[in-house]
């Protein structure tokens, strides 16, 4: 809230001559609503330099002033110093008031404004938190992926082991069941060797027996 601008005492008492001119009474309160700003307190201590500085009024007829006329200033006099010390006394527990107000009002903003502070903060402290959570997810997500991909690479090395294991497999396969056709053969092969063979021994033995036979025939 902007302070209002405090009253000049040339501004109060032009202002208070003016309301004289008009014919109306200078009070505290008239001139606080002519002027619709400053303190009763300012006002009261500038309409009193006001009041001691106006120019005292000569009568031309009778230098003195009749004595009912001082009582009766004395009596107005004091009625108004009594007044105004009313109406400071009412501003001053209005002020009072108003300041008490103004203290409640500036602590609960304190604590509001703590209060605030203190959830920016702990909101901050979640913001990192969860950053740090993501991170971390993302960082196990990558683990995840790159694990998954040695994988797919360990898969497809097996499989391309488990199919060339096939094809030697299968080669081995191919070359048993060769090498059961050629031992088949050789055996055969040997069968058929031995029968010969057998069939020459027993010529040969036949042969022999007739080269014997006739060796002894002819001694």
């Amino acid at each position: 809230m902007s302070r209002s601008q405090a009253i000049d005492p040339d501004e109060l008492f032009e202002t208070a001559n003016r309301l004289e001119a008009e014919g109306k009474e200078v009070t505290a309160l008239a001139l606080l609503n002519a002027l619709g700003r400053g303190s009763l307190t300012t006002i009261y201590k500038h309409l009193e330099n006001w009041k001691v500085s106006r120019p005292v009024k000569i009568s031309t007829t009778n230098n003195e002033i009749p004595e009912s006329v001082k009582r009766a200033f004395d009596v107005a006099w004091r009625e108004a110093a009594q007044e105004a010390a009313r109406e400071v006394q009412a501003v001053k527990e209005k002020a009072a008031e108003e300041v008490q107000s103004a203290h409640k009002q500036f602590h609960g903003a304190l604590e509001a404004i703590e209060k605030l502070e203190k959830e920016s903060d702990q909101d901050a402290l979640d913001i990192e938190a969860f950053k740090k959570q993501v991170a971390d997810q993302q960082a196990e997500i990558a683990k995840l992926e790159a694990d998954s991909a040695a994988q797919k690479a360990t898969a497809t090395e097996l499989r391309r082991q488990e199919e060339s294991q096939k094809a030697e497999l299968g080669r081995l396969h191919s070359e048993l069941e060769k090498q059961k056709l050629e031992r088949d053969e050789a055996i055969k092969d040997a069968a058929e060797l031995k029968g010969k063979t057998e069939t020459l021994q027993n010529q040969y033995e036949q042969m022999l027996a007739k080269w014997t036979t006739q060796d002894r025939q002819k001694k």
